[in-house]
């Protein structure tokens, strides 16, 4: 069975040292599923016994072999949960209709049972990296909840695929999907799901928690329904999007979520709030290894970039968790510098911490010292973790070579050493009913010994039960969501309280408390929910391009929530009577300026250069870029605006962002990229190739577009328009656009169309633009129903 998606939007006293465990959730899980790509406890390791020490790629009689599947074969490690495998794949890999799929497959026999495809769409992401991130279940409700390549989120029914709620989050909240194709692995706690991603929104000042900067962010989502309960960011400005998995641990008696940032910092999160517990740096680029919590509370790591201090590269370090606020080179319990773990996570067993470095070496070091106490070379290159589970490390090298390890006195001993000829391993060994699961780029395998008795776990750890009971009921901290919401004018929202301790466990019913006060900056009006802790916050029937932040007070503490009001077509932007760049666009401000000519005519110019800090350089990071209007479920408009190409400047300036370019000689000439968005498809007058195009997947050769050569003048005015036509019987959507000088009549004809098999049915307006060597400039916008 196979369930499509093409229109991707959102419907909807001393400090004391505890074990540092899995968070209970509410209700009891099989003990011996697999629901996320760590494990049950965050960590790669089962209890499960009766595992088998050798086995045969090729199958037959006594290989060890249960079943393998090319279907199912990719990048992604696999889920199991309630008998059933989740993998994220690649969908009719190198043709015009290419996608992404979460497929569900019967665990014991690797018979798929349903698809949920979904098209890849406004990314830069290359093909071969589809499918980056990992499935997570929800052991509590039986649901699954993938993250796509390019910002599609989503919550499925575990045993259909139906979807339950989809979100677009760079549409929406302005993720940022790259060419390195890194992507975040969502992760459950309670009744939330979590996931993470280089963010640059909508609010450029303080009042809006300036997501009009880039920061790696982490949202928390209600998992029934999709809606955005928090987000909390690192440093801005980051050096790198990363994939770092939260470890999902209790650490002085509060869930916490430790993970490696896009800044270089090891972070620690309160699970329920996303308050900042403590934050580590560890390296000048972005970290991508999921860190390993150890019972007493210490938190290991490892990078393979520039260190914070010297010219030296990697480290693996301890850091203890149990600490707070902003550590520093130093604090941690000990470090190795050198040690280039930048990929593969550790492994931490019997005291001991396993580590294998990006060319495959494996270290393994006393977990309390950092002392050595042995290593093994492995192979040539690593992107997966290893596992372990009755007593033996499974682990695949990036060039196929397999490994069965068992620790010993000295290191490990090699049980098996098996070569995958010609397979690529992204993905790491997983272990649920007495099998091991690895994914490979031409199969996924499927390891069990078929003599042995049933598996069994040695004790009940893996069990969730009950959370206890709430025993300090001080509120410190409130939480009013959703967090972030986009309204029509005359629509009425409902926003819920939620209170929290110190610790950061939720306080149902605070008694005797002060009285909430509801307060709005901006336009519209809110009152009083009587019957629950909240309020109902209504826009104004004539709001048009407007935001609103809704407070809540209770006693000293406040809360805010973000709201943006938005019209419903026609819009239209000539930008003379704005003051700035509409708060509104996600993705516009700072981006994108305000500027005026010597006749008085205002209109928009995308800088070469962006500001970071007070004091810091400019920077060309995020000229390059995308911006969004308004809501991904419009459907079946035109957008047009006129488009003026400015001539190059090269290299980076120290001081502010210029105003204007500076003049350059004609051999130094650039001109820049600027493009318009409708419905998920691109057009784009590519400056620098001299060429138009019409696309959705920008870097997929193969993938429905449309390309014509073009010379453009520089400080030309040119019109673009972009049309799309869906045609939902057909299962096709028409798309059409055209360019021409803005002082001559528009065309009958189009430049370019397409006829999208693959289609995008909905999707928000914006723009794209590329003005690293050069600006330009945007005047007399539009969007327009068909």
């Amino acid at each position: 069975m196979t369930s499509t998606l093409t229109v991707p939007f959102f419907r909807i006293p001393a400090v004391g040292v505890f074990l540092a465990a899995t968070v209970a959730c509410c209700q009891a899980a099989d003990p011996l599923d697999w629901p996320n790509w760590r494990g049950p406890n965050y960590d790669n390791t089962s209890q499960e016994t009766n595992l088998p020490e050798s086995w045969d790629p090729a199958g037959g009689e006594g290989s060890n072999l249960l079943w393998k599947n090319a279907e199912l074969a990719g990048r992604s490690t696999p889920i199991v949960m309630s008998g059933r495998l989740y993998t994220l794949v690649r969908d009719q890999p190198g043709t015009a209709t290419e996608g992404e799929k979460v497929v569900c497959a019967d665990a014991a026999t690797g018979e798929v049972l349903w698809e949920h495809r979904f098209n890849v769409y406004l990314s830069d992401v290359p093909d071969t990296r589809v499918g980056w991130s990992s499935v997570v279940g929800d052991p509590e409700t039986g649901r699954v909840y993938a993250n796509g390549v390019s910002g599609y989120f989503c919550c499925l029914e575990g045993d259909t695929g139906k979807p339950v709620w989809e979100r677009s989050l760079h549409e929406e909240l302005g993720l940022l999907s790259t060419y390195g194709g890194r992507t975040n692995f969502p992760l459950i706690y309670k009744d939330t799901v979590i996931t993470s991603a280089v963010v640059i929104g909508w609010g450029d000042t303080p009042q809006w928690s300036l997501l009009a900067k880039p920061a790696h962010r982490f949202m928390a989502f209600d998992k029934a329904t999709g809606e955005l309960r928090w987000l909390s960011g690192t440093t801005l400005i980051p050096e790198d999007t990363t994939y770092s998995t939260p470890a999902l641990a209790r650490i002085n008696d509060q869930d916490v979520l430790v993970f490696g940032s896009g800044d270089g910092k090891v972070w620690s999160f309160k699970a329920a709030t996303g308050e900042h517990v403590w934050s580590y740096p560890l390296s000048r680029r972005g970290l991508n290894v999921s860190p390993v919590v150890g019972p007493n509370g210490w938190v290991y790591s490892g990078q393979s970039e520039e260190n914070v201090v010297g010219a030296t590269m990697g480290a693996v370090v301890a850091i203890d968790g149990t600490k707070q606020g902003d550590l520093e080179l130093g604090d941690e319990e000990w470090i190795l510098p050198q040690e280039m773990v930048g990929k593969s996570s550790p492994l931490l067993i019997d005291g001991r911490l396993y580590t294998i470095t990006d060319t495959a070496k494996m270290n393994i070091f006393d977990a309390k010292t950092g002392k050595q106490v042995g290593k093994r070379t492995l192979g040539r290159a690593m992107r997966g973790t290893p596992v372990y589970a009755d007593g033996k490390i499974y682990t695949c090298t990036n060039e196929g070579m397999f490994y069965i390890l068992k620790p010993s006195r000295r290191g490990v001993d090699v049980l098996q050493r098996e070569r995958l000829g010609g397979e690529e391993v992204n993905a790491s060994p997983i272990v649920s009913h007495g099998r091991v699961y690895l994914t490979t780029s031409e199969q996924l395998y499927c390891i069990a010994d078929k003599s042995a008795e049933a598996p069994h776990q040695q004790h009940d750890s893996h069990t969730l039960a009950e959370p206890a009971p709430v025993v300090d009921r001080q509120v410190t901290h409130i939480q009013l969501s959703p967090w972030d919401v986009l309204m029509k004018p005359g629509d009425t929202q409902e926003y819920t309280v939620r209170f929290f301790n110190a610790k950061g466990d939720e306080i149902v019913d605070p008694q005797g408390g002060p009285e909430l006060e509801f307060s709005v900056a901006g336009p519209g009006s809110t009152r009083s929910m009587s019957e629950a802790h909240g309020c109902v916050y209504a826009a104004p029937t004539d709001a048009q391009h407007e935001c609103a932040l809704i407070t809540c007070k209770y006693g000293e503490l406040t809360a805010s929530a973000r709201v943006r009001v938005v019209p419903p077509l026609p819009w239209e932007f000539t930008f003379d009577s704005r003051r700035d760049v509409p708060l509104t666009w996600v993705g516009g401000r700072i981006r994108y300026n305000l500027r005026e000519d010597e006749s008085g005519n205002q209109y928009l110019a995308k800088p070469v250069e962006l500001p970071t800090r007070p004091g810091a350089p400019t920077t060309k990071l995020g000229t390059r870029s995308r911006m969004w209007m308004g809501s991904p479920e419009l459907s079946n408009y035109t957008v047009q605006a006129d488009i003026q190409m400015k001539t190059g400047v090269a290299g980076e300036s120290s001081g502010p962002a210029p105003e204007f370019p500076v003049e350059t000689s004609s051999s130094a000439i650039k001109l820049p990229s600027a493009g318009l968005i409708n419905s998920c498809y691109t057009f784009t007058l590519f400056g620098p190739n001299g060429e138009a195009r019409l696309y959705s997947w920008c870097t997929h050769d193969r993938r429905s577009q449309a390309t014509v050569p073009m010379e453009f003048s520089p400080d030309k005015w040119y019109t673009m328009k972009l049309k799309v036509q869906p045609d939902e019987p057909a299962g096709v959507a028409y798309v059409s656009a055209k360019v021409w000088p803005r002082d001559e009549d528009e065309p009958s004809e189009w430049t370019m169309e397409i006829t999208d098999k693959a289609p995008n049915y909905s999707g928000s307006p914006g723009m794209f633009g590329d003005s690293k060597d050069a600006e330009f400039y945007v005047d007399n916008l539009s969007v327009t129903p068909n």
